[in-house]
């Protein structure tokens, strides 16, 4: 009896500690700390919200709790002006929490911001004062309104997070933000004094007499990230029409920049033509108007025949075409600037606010101007109808909230403009967002940007040092991707473009194969900016093996070891784990308790392997590894670079095996590997109703093994 009491004690102790801290966050009074303007002074309140000295402020605060499940609730912290009017600064509820023992989600403030999970050891901190003023690159983050503690152990995200056991037998609990409509809404979590805080970034907000602000959040206790973004999502409603997320397309900016020119569109669209790729869209990046702003006043010497006529070529093509905006910025050299000075955002001095250092510097333009209201319209309007573009990247949109106005705060401003933005488009173009705080366009956009800039190298050693979490960087959009992957829930993701051109290009092979992989598996928008007449024979067959695009069903990540993860995945029934190894050293880690199909990278070679049940694997620095779980008589291809993606349906029946191949895809041919049953190994199968021959090849694994060229 005593050790069956101590089996059970091991076995329920982590989810009796999992649960507590779900309970304790639900159950928890919270200290409420408030700064306010009211009867011209400032005021400062730190109290319980079980103490309140309502007489002493015109401020009252309340609890209430929603139950949806054993599991679900929701959380609601009401203030509500009790007399006057009160103009808000600062809103925080703090309490009490066991988060020793757990790993918090830091999701940084916008699409490039640095998320990642952290813990006790972690630290958050700013961009050092002399570089922020020589760059100006903390125009790009929150640190001009939200204080970086530095600490080692404070950590903080934007919208949501999620508090995940170090111990793999506990249940995550997961909070988010249902109320990012009135303001930009964080959680702290101090490992040192195991405290826990959700913080509204209300600073302009006013309050009249009456009037109630909630600070609102799901929360959820379960195991699976999937399943509780899913749950999740119900509280941001798709308001799009895109049916099939999955595309695949290129773009501009990644090799020729703001120096594009429509020769260079023209050879980069017939080179796509040309070698067949079956993609769905190609855009139109930055370079194509005069200045950030003037997006009607086209450059007539590097886009002689203006943007309808390529609008045009593209379609004919057979792709939707696309082009780059930002609608809520201008340059500060602009004609918009210089013309129409009062469009722009002032700071309270009435001086022009500058809002990024893009473009030699450029300003926000005010969206609750009636003209610039028109103006958008008027842009948009052309855009869509006159040159016919189907798909809009709308970039730089903190641009439009980077100060509260009007009572509003900087998170209602944000939310303002994507409801202009939706006033304006009426569902005649995919949209997709960058540049933006993620919960803005959950639900409201096609896609957005869920990393920074990816970049033709590793990393920049000297902005990693100076905190810049917005660097362009391909190790910084990695690890976003792979922390931001269940968004997918909300919309469809967009981890930035992959390499696979040899030329202009610093990544290593094994760097390029990741960024490729990564993106494959977690992105649903999938972009690159090569000109694929430079490739290789090896690069064109990794770009082939792209297409069809893949559509996944379940994800599951799990960061086993610093720098290395566990990319667990299903696509058309199949399973599938990815080990992949960011550091700069070589990892071993362990397969599951199966046998794998592996491809190598095809940049190196065309070998094809198997692998017992608990293999330990080498990674590389850098190096990705696919794996696809062998189940049945299918064991392996090499059509796609996810194995058995090709394949439409796989019938076995009394007459024989049936596969129906799965496209469009580029011409070209493929082994596929089947494996011996019981029964031996079939001598032919039927692919696409023609009888091809099985040809037995050296077993491997004790597997009877056979291949077919397709």
């Amino acid at each position: 009896m005593l050790i069956l009491s101590t089996v059970l004690l091991a076995f329920c102790l982590p989810l009796l500690q999992a649960m507590s801290l779900f309970q304790a966050l639900v159950d928890s009074s919270p200290v409420v700390s408030v700064h306010y303007f009211n009867d011209g002074k400032r005021h400062s309140i730190t109290e319980s919200m079980e103490s309140q000295t309502l007489s002493q402020h015109p401020l009252a605060f309340k609890k209430h709790v929603q139950w949806l499940s054993d599991t679900r609730c929701e959380l609601v912290y009401s203030t509500k002006a009790l007399r006057g009017s009160v103009r808000l600064s600062y809103l925080e509820f703090t309490m009490d929490l066991p988060v020793n023992g757990y790993a918090m989600m830091a999701e940084g403030f916008q699409s490039w911001s640095h998320s990642k999970e952290m813990d006790q050891n972690g630290r958050i901190s700013a961009i050092p004062r002399p570089i922020a003023w020589a760059t100006r690159f903390e125009l790009q983050s929150d640190q001009i309104f939200y204080n970086y503690s530095g600490k080692p152990g404070v950590i903080h995200s934007v919208g949501y997070t999620y508090l995940r056991p170090i111990e793999e037998e506990r249940k995550t609990v997961f909070i988010g933000s249902i109320s990012e409509n009135t303001g930009y809404t964080y959680f702290k979590v101090d490992y040192n004094k195991a405290q826990f805080s959700i913080y509204k970034e209300i600073d302009g907000k006013n309050l009249f007499k009456g009037e109630t602000l909630d600070t609102k959040v799901y929360i959820d206790f379960q195991d699976d990230l999937d399943t509780i973004w899913k749950g999740y999502a119900t509280y941001y409603p798709k308001q799009t029409k895109v049916s099939n997320l999955s595309l695949t397309g290129w773009t501009s900016w990644y090799n020729t920049y703001e120096r594009i020119t429509e020769d260079a569109i023209m050879e980069n669209l017939a080179a796509i033509k040309k070698h067949n790729y079956p993609i769905d869209l190609f855009q139109i990046d930055d370079g194509f108007q005069t200045a950030v702003g003037d997006w009607l006043d086209i450059d007539s010497k590097k886009f002689p025949r203006g943007m309808q006529a390529l609008a045009m070529d593209i379609k004919e093509a057979g792709f939707i075409p696309g082009l780059w905006l930002a609608p809520f910025a201008a340059g500060i050299h602009s004609q918009i600037v210089k013309n129409h000075p009062h469009w722009i955002v002032t700071d309270s001095q009435g001086e022009f606010l500058l809002t990024g250092p893009n473009w030699g510097g450029f300003y926000g333009l005010d969206i609750y101007n009636p003209e610039v209201r028109d103006y958008l319209q008027q842009v948009l309007d052309v855009a869509l109808e006159e040159w016919g573009y189907g798909m809009l990247k709308l970039d730089f949109l903190f641009a439009a909230a980077m100060t509260p106005r009007n009572g509003k705060t900087r998170g209602e401003i944000l939310w303002d403009s994507i409801d202009l933005i939706h006033e304006i488009v009426r569902g005649r173009a995919i949209i997709l967002g960058s540049g933006t705080p993620l919960p803005a366009v959950w639900g409201r956009f096609d896609y957005c940007r869920i990393s920074n800039d990816v970049s033709p190298w590793w990393d920049h050693s000297i902005l990693r040092l100076a905190n810049v979490k917005e660097r362009v960087s391909t190790a910084n959009a990695l690890v976003s991707t792979l922390h931001r992957w269940p968004m997918r829930a909300m919309l469809g993701t967009d981890p930035d473009v992959f390499f696979i051109r040899s030329e202009n290009n610093k990544l290593t092979t094994d760097e390029r194969y990741t960024l490729f992989i990564v993106n494959v598996l977690l992105g649903q928008m999938i972009l690159m900016s090569d000109n694929v007449d430079t490739y290789t024979p090896s690069e064109h067959r990794l770009y082939a093996s792209l297409f069809p695009k893949i559509q996944v069903d379940t994800i599951e990540v799990q960061q086993q070891l610093t720098d290395i993860y566990h990319l667990r995945c299903t696509c058309g029934q199949r399973n599938y784990i990815a080990v992949v190894n960011l550091s700069s050293a070589p990892k071993k880690t362990t397969l599951p308790d199966a046998i794998y199909f592996e491809q190598d990278n095809v940049l190196y070679s065309s070998t094809v392997q198997w692998h017992n049940p608990n293999t330990v694997v080498t990674l590389r620095p850098h190096q990705t590894r696919l794996f696809l779980q062998v189940e049945d008589t299918f064991a392996g291809s090499t059509g796609h670079s996810v194995p058995g993606w090709e394949i439409k349906s796989w019938h076995e029946t009394d007459q024989g095996l049936f596969l129906e191949l799965r496209g469009p895809r580029p011409s070209g041919s493929f082994t596929l590997y089947l494996q011996g049953t019981e029964n031996g190994l079939p001598e032919t199968l039927h692919v696409d109703g023609q009888l091809v021959t099985v040809e037995q090849i050296d077993s491997q694994n004790d597997m009877v093994l056979g291949k077919v060229e397709i």
